[in-house]
C-alpha cells in the first residue's frame, strides 16, 4: 500500500513541475498602446498623378496613396534582358498571380547602346514590348534607367567607352550628354505608356547606390529624363544615395538582404530579424543616414528574397527565412516592399560581371527558367494579407515593446512588436533568425488600449516560424477583440464578408468577439477545415474560414466580375484574358477548394470537372490521361549527360521539368557549342524547364570540378528526371 501512496505523490509532484516548468517558460508580452509615442505630421510630397480613368495616384511622408486611401504595395524585380521574350508573359502572370502589384526592372545601358550611338531595342531588349505586356496582364511598371545600374552586369550596365570616361557618374557635362542620349531612347520606348496616359509605368529610378559625388548629380539626372519625355508618378533613388533630400525630388527606398552573395558563404546572422532599434535599417545596415527620415515613406526597392552564388560564396535560401524577413520589415513599418529579384534570369553573353556565373537565378521566387520555389508560396501568404489589409496597415504607426530584443544572436527572448491606430491592429512575432535555430516559445501577450487590456488566451510561438495576430479586427459589422490565428484575406460580396484566417501550428485557433455580436457564445474555437457563420446587429454576415498552414500556402487569390474568391490547389495558378490557368507537375489529378462556396460558378465555367459543396467549400476536381515521358537521354552516372529536348508539346500538356543532381562543382548547360546556362552545386537539385530550349535539339549537361568534400568525388549525374507539367484551362464566362 505505501507503494502505491508514493506513486501517487511522485506522480502528482511529477504534475505540478510539469506546470510549474510551464508557468517559468512563460514569455509575458506586452504591447502599450497608451504610452506616449511621438507622431511625425504628415505631409503630402510632391508627386501625384491621375489616369485617364480617374485613378489617381500620390504618396505622403508616411504611406502611399491610391485614389486617395493608403496603400501598401508589392513589387518585384526581374531583368526583361536576361529572360527569352517569348517567356515575358507567363513570367509577369507568375509575378502577379503571386500577389506582386509592380514590376521593375533594370534598364542596362550597355545592353542597349551596343555601339556608340547604335541602340538595339529588339526581341530580349524590346523595352516597350515587355511594358505592353505588363500593362496587358494589370501591373504597374517602375523602370530602374540608371544610368549606372549594377545587378552583377559588366561595369555596372555602363558601355566600355562610358566606362573609360573620367567624369563618368558625375555632372561632368560629356557625361550628362551621353546620359541625356540613353534617356532620350528610354522616353522613345515607353511614350504613351506612362501612368498619365493610361499605361502602366508609374515609377522611375535615377543612378543606384550613389552613395559618393556630388549631391546635384541626382537632380541634373531627373532634370534631363524629364526633358527626355520620361514622365512618372514616382521618381525614387537608393537610400545610400547622397541628393538634395529637402527638396524632395525623389524618394529613397531601401535594400535589405538576410542572404549576402557578396559575403563568404552568404553572411551571418543579421540584425534584419529583431525589428531593429534602427527601425530604417540604415544605421545598421549602411553605416549612416542618408537623409531626413522624417520626410520620406518607408520603403524598399530591394528586398532580398534570394541573393546572387558566386564561386567562393554557396548557400541555400530558406523559404521560412524569406517569409520571416518581409513580415521583419512590416514590423518595422515598411510601406512598399519590392523584392530584388522575384524571377531570375540569364546574364547576356560577354555582360556579366567578373566573377559571377552565368546563371542570374539568385534563388529566387521564380527561378532563372520559371520554375516555382517553396519560397514564392511563403511570401503569397503575406500578399494576400497586404492586399486586403494593407490599406489599414499603411496607416498604423509602430509600437515597439518596453524592452525589445537587440542582439540577432539571442534566441531566448521573444522578438515582438505591434503597429496600431485607432486601436486597432497587429502583433508581429518573429521566432526566426537566419544562421540561428531557434527554439519554441510559450507566450503570454497582452494588449493595453486606453480603456481597456486585451489579454490572449496563452499560446506555442514555435521556432522557425513568423506569424501576425490581430486585436480589434472589424470585419462584416463585428469585432473581433482577439484570433490566435493568421489573417489570409478579407473577401467582400455584398453584404456578406468572409474572413479567413491561416492556423499556427501547434496552437488551437480561438476568436474572442465583441460583446455585441449576435452570437451565442463570444469566444469561438476553430479547427483547420471548418467555418462559422455569424450575425451582426444591423444584420451583416461574417463568415469565419480556418485553413491549415498548408492550405495557406495553396491559396490563390481571384477577384473577377465583382466576384472576391480565395481557391486553394497544389497547383500554380496563372490568370489571362480568357480564364485561369492551372499548372501541376507529374500529377494528372486536379483539386480546385473554392471560398466562398456558391460564388464561382457564375464567373467561370467547368467543363469536366466534378463538382461538390463541403464545409462551406467549393471543390471542383479534374482527371488528364497520364503520360510518359519520351525524353531520351544517355550518360547518367558520368560526368556529361546528353538529352533531346521535345517538339511540339502534346494536349495537356504546358511543359516539361528537368531534375538533376550531381556531385562536382558546378554544371553548364550546352546547344552545340553555346552556352545555354550553368548551376553552381550548392547542395540543391538544379530545376529547369525545357520549353525555353531549342525545340527537338540535343543538349549537353557538363559536370565540372568535384564535389566540394574532404572526399572530393570526382564530378558525376546521379539523377536525371523529366517530368510532366500537366495544363488545366478553365474559362471566365462571356459577359
Amino acid at each position: 500500500m505505501r507503494s502505491y501512496i508514493q506513486c501517487f505523490f511522485l506522480c502528482c509532484y511529477g504534475i505540478f513541475g510539469s506546470l510549474n516548468l510551464l508557468n517559468a517558460q512563460l514569455k509575458h508580452c506586452l504591447i502599450d498602446v497608451t504610452e506616449t509615442v511621438t507622431t511625425m505630421p504628415v505631409h503630402l510630397l510632391p508627386f501625384e498623378g491621375s489616369a485617364p480613368n480617374g485613378e489617381k495616384l500620390a504618396v505622403n511622408n508616411l504611406y502611399f496613396l491610391k485614389n486617395g486611401k493608403p496603400w501598401l504595395p508589392v513589387m518585384g524585380e526581374i531583368h526583361y534582358t536576361r529572360v527569352p521574350e517569348n517567356d515575358w508573359e507567363q513570367a509577369i502572370r507568375k509575378m502577379k498571380a503571386g500577389g506582386l502589384s509592380i514590376i521593375a526592372t533594370y534598364v542596362f545601358w550597355n545592353e542597349h547602346e551596343i555601339r556608340q550611338g547604335v541602340f538595339d531595342w529588339t526581341k530580349r531588349r524590346n523595352l516597350r514590348e515587355f511594358i505592353r505586356l505588363c500593362q496587358k496582364n494589370g501591373v504597374y511598371v517602375w523602370l530602374r534607367i540608371g544610368p549606372w545600374c549594377h545587378g552583377e552586369q559588366l561595369n555596372g550596365g555602363h558601355p566600355e567607352w562610358i566606362h573609360q570616361m573620367k567624369g563618368k557618374r558625375s555632372n561632368d557635362p560629356v557625361y550628362l550628354k551621353a546620359a541625356q542620349g540613353l534617356f532620350v531612347e528610354i522616353g522613345k520606348q515607353a511614350k504613351g505608356l506612362f501612368f498619365k496616359d493610361g499605361g502602366p509605368v508609374i515609377g522611375v529610378q535615377l543612378e543606384n547606390e550613389y552613395a559618393s559625388g556630388d549631391p546635384d548629380h541626382i537632380h541634373e539626372l531627373k532634370k534631363i529624363a524629364s526633358r527626355a519625355g520620361i514622365q512618372p508618378v514616382y521618381w525614387s533613388i537608393t537610400a545610400n544615395t547622397i541628393f538634395r533630400d529637402k527638396e524632395l525630388e525623389v524618394i529613397p527606398l531601401q535594400g535589405s538582404y538576410p542572404y549576402r552573395g557578396w559575403e563568404k558563404n552568404g553572411g551571418k546572422a543579421t540584425k534584419d530579424f529583431l525589428y531593429g532599434n534602427d527601425q530604417w535599417i540604415m544605421s545598421d545596415a549602411l553605416g549612416r543616414l542618408y537623409y531626413d527620415v522624417s520626410l520620406f515613406p518607408r520603403g524598399l526597392c530591394e528586398q532580398g528574397c534570394g541573393s546572387q552564388m558566386t564561386y567562393a560564396n554557396r548557400f541555400t535560401v530558406e523559404p521560412h527565412i524569406v517569409e520571416a524577413h518581409l513580415q521583419n520589415q512590416l514590423g518595422r513599418g515598411m510601406n512598399l516592399i519590392g523584392y530584388y529579384m522575384f524571377h531570375g534570369g540569364t546574364q547576356t553573353p560577354g555582360l556579366k560581371e567578373p566573377g559571377h556565373p552565368e546563371s542570374y537565378d539568385f534563388q529566387s521566387p521564380v527561378g532563372e527558367f520559371g520554375v516555382v520555389r517553396p519560397s514564392y508560396h511563403n511570401l503569397k501568404i503575406i500578399h494576400h494579407f497586404l492586399r486586403d489589409f494593407g490599406s489599414d496597415l499603411a496607416a498604423m504607426r509602430v509600437i515597439e515593446p518596453k524592452n525589445p530584443v537587440r542582439n540577432e544572436l539571442d534566441s531566448q527572448s521573444v522578438r515582438y512588436v505591434a503597429r496600431e491606430n485607432n486601436n486597432s491592429g497587429f502583433v508581429f512575432f518573429c521566432n526566426a533568425q537566419v544562421r540561428v535555430s531557434m527554439p519554441d516559445k510559450k507566450v503570454n501577450l497582452s494588449v493595453k488600449l486606453k480603456d481597456e487590456t486585451i489579454q490572449f488566451p496563452p499560446f506555442l510561438l514555435k521556432g522557425q516560424t513568423s506569424p501576425i495576430l490581430p486585436f480589434n479586427l472589424a470585419a462584416g459589422g463585428i469585432l473581433i477583440k482577439y484570433a490566435t490565428a493568421q489573417p489570409l484575406a478579407r473577401l467582400e460580396n455584398g453584404n456578406r464578408t468572409t474572413l479567413v484566417f491561416s492556423a499556427l501550428p501547434g496552437v488551437e485557433a480561438r476568436f474572442k468577439l465583441d460583446s455585441k455580436t449576435r452570437n451565442a457564445t463570444q469566444e469561438l474555437i476553430l479547427k483547420p477545415g471548418e467555418s462559422r457563420l455569424l450575425q451582426s446587429i444591423n444584420n451583416n454576415q461574417l463568415e469565419l474560414v480556418l485553413l491549415s498552414g498548408d492550405q495557406a500556402l495553396q491559396s490563390w487569390r481571384v477577384n473577377k466580375a465583382g466576384k472576391e474568391l480565395l481557391l486553394i490547389s497544389s497547383a500554380n495558378l496563372q490568370e489571362n484574358e480568357r480564364g485561369l490557368e492551372w499548372r501541376q507537375v507529374n500529377n494528372p489529378l486536379l483539386k480546385i477548394s473554392v471560398i466562398p462556396a456558391g460564388q464561382i460558378s457564375s464567373i467561370v465555367n467547368f467543363p469536366g470537372f466534378r463538382v461538390k459543396s463541403k464545409n462551406g467549400f467549393d471543390e471542383f476536381s479534374q482527371v488528364q490521361p497520364v503520360i510518359r515521358h519520351s525524353i531520351k537521354h544517355t550518360g547518367t552516372g558520368s560526368n556529361e549527360v546528353v538529352f533531346s529536348t521535345p517538339g511540339k508539346l502534346r494536349l495537356g500538356i504546358s511543359d516539361w521539368l528537368v531534375t538533376l543532381k550531381y556531385l562536382g562543382d558546378s554544371g553548364v548547360l550546352y546547344y552545340k557549342d553555346s552556352l545555354i546556362s550553368d548551376h553552381l552545386n550548392h547542395g540543391q537539385e538544379w530545376k529547369f524547364y525545357l520549353k525555353a530550349m531549342p525545340p527537338e535539339k540535343s543538349l549537353t549537361i557538363k559536370i565540372k570540378g568535384q564535389e566540394n568534400t574532404p572526399a572530393g568525388k570526382t564530378g558525376q549525374v546521379t539523377l536525371f528526371d523529366v517530368q510532366p507539367e500537366y495544363f488545366f484551362p478553365v474559362f471566365f464566362k462571356k459577359d
